[in-house]
């Protein structure tokens, strides 16, 4: 008897009602997914609206139907655990697939062992998932998608959070940790909680910003969000589980990427100061890779003990303590950019914590802080006795450095700060 061939994809698809949606997925899905050997996994979650009959109608062998809705995370755990290839992936209905959608996902996932989830950009998201492409119908979209699609690794940036309208996920990762955590059921929050989850197991989360698929958006899952306050008890229930509030965790200081000038191509190292998961260092360092360069080291000081579990997951060393000894934990300096999350009007003595600061940047290195007015004057000249000055402000931000930046200043646009 010959070996059974497992697929390199299960692609599970949950649908609760909306078979007009459910339709043009799985149309798309057939049309756009021939590059890549995949299984299809149907989950009728208690739909009325004849989308059981729809999915009884398709080739796949494997089918869950259940006969009312059991929640989001429930039914599509149903569909993980009947998985077999090497990777998983969640497919909602709502979803639109395109050119080289899977094959492009696949790609990422492959280039490093370590990259856990791997999520492609969308028009319809949060957490800066989303961005805008030229197109007022579904056979324009596919044809703005299909010059969009072609894989780059320079757009695959590292993530604390991701949102999982749909994801790929190693399928022994997922299974292992029993998909997504059903205590949040029937949803919100737990993508947040799977991603926390597959990270802190030392995993990357990856948004693939090459590859782009339509999403309508809270098709699968609307209602729910509102009735009996799921969003507020499920963001206690995640801080419970995780000590820290994940918006707050993997929010983004745009100014301070914005001020970070990325075109170094050498190894980079940067030095974190603040009470932050670390989130903005993340994204400067996906700023340095849309430059070609992927060589960048993360560290950090926090004064806030609860973010070390997530800090460890991005950062080589991370340590808690106080900010004005952080020379004393990085004693060895060399650091490229120091980036002060802190805030400097609560410093004793601004003077001494910049000072050390200075002693710890390489020569053409960069120090980025706010200013408060208060402060601004002994703080410039702490850096003016050093020999450095303000190269670059906006608003009380600033950056200093011993060297001017080069002329004209670098202008940051959206696709490079992290904004979308």
């Amino acid at each position: 008897m010959s070996e059974h061939k497992k697929p390199t994809v299960s692609v599970v698809l949950l649908a609760y009602n909306h078979l007009d949606y459910t339709k043009l997925c799985v149309e798309n899905l057939y049309r756009y997914t021939t590059d890549v050997d995949y299984e299809l996994i149907t989950v009728n979650n208690g739909s009325s609206d004849g989308t059981e009959e729809f999915f009884n109608s398709l080739p796949n062998e494997k089918k869950v139907s259940f006969p009312k809705n059991v929640g989001v995370d429930r039914a599509i755990n149903s569909g993980f655990r009947l998985a077999e290839g090497k990777y998983t992936m969640n497919l909602s209905n709502d979803i639109v697939p395109t050119s080289r959608w899977l094959k492009n996902l696949v790609a990422c996932m492959e280039s490093d062992p370590k990259i856990g989830m791997a999520v492609p950009v969308c028009n319809y998201s949060s957490n800066r998932q989303q961005i805008t492409l030229p197109y007022r119908s579904m056979e324009e979209m596919q044809n703005v998608a299909d010059q969009y699609n072609h894989s780059n690794s320079r757009f695959w940036e590292d993530r604390l959070r991701l949102v999982t309208y749909t994801c790929l996920f190693r399928t022994d990762t997922i299974q292992k940790i029993g998909g997504f955590d059903e205590d949040f059921n029937p949803g919100s929050y737990d993508d947040d909680a799977i991603s926390f989850r597959i990270r802190r197991l030392g995993y990357r989360l990856v948004l693939a910003a090459d590859t782009y698929v339509h999403h309508f958006g809270s098709v699968t899952f609307n209602n729910e969000y509102f009735e009996d306050n799921l969003a507020v008890r499920n963001r206690s229930l995640f801080h419970q589980k995780f000590g820290v509030d994940s918006w707050v965790a993997s929010e983004i200081d745009d100014t301070l990427v914005a001020l970070a000038d990325c075109r170094k191509t050498d190894p980079v190292r940067i030095l974190g100061i603040g009470s932050s998961c670390g989130a903005s260092l993340l994204q400067i360092k996906n700023k340095y890779r849309r430059w070609g360069n992927s060589e960048v080291r993360l560290f950090y000081l926090t004064t806030a003990q609860e973010t070390l579990a997530d800090l460890a997951t991005i950062c080589e060393p991370c340590v808690f303590g106080s900010p004005d000894d952080v020379g004393r934990f990085f004693s060895g300096g060399g650091f490229d950019l120091i980036v002060v999350e802190y805030d400097t009007g609560a410093l004793a003595y601004p003077e001494g914590f910049f000072q050390q600061l200075i002693s710890m940047v390489t020569e053409n290195g960069r120090i980025l802080t706010t200013v408060t007015p208060e402060t601004r004057p002994r703080i410039e000249a702490a850096f003016k006795e050093k020999g450095f000055s303000a190269c670059k402000n906006i608003n009380f931000y600033f950056s200093f450095g011993k060297t001017p930046e080069s002329k004209p200043f670098l202008k940051i646009d959206s696709s490079m700060s992290g904004t979308d």
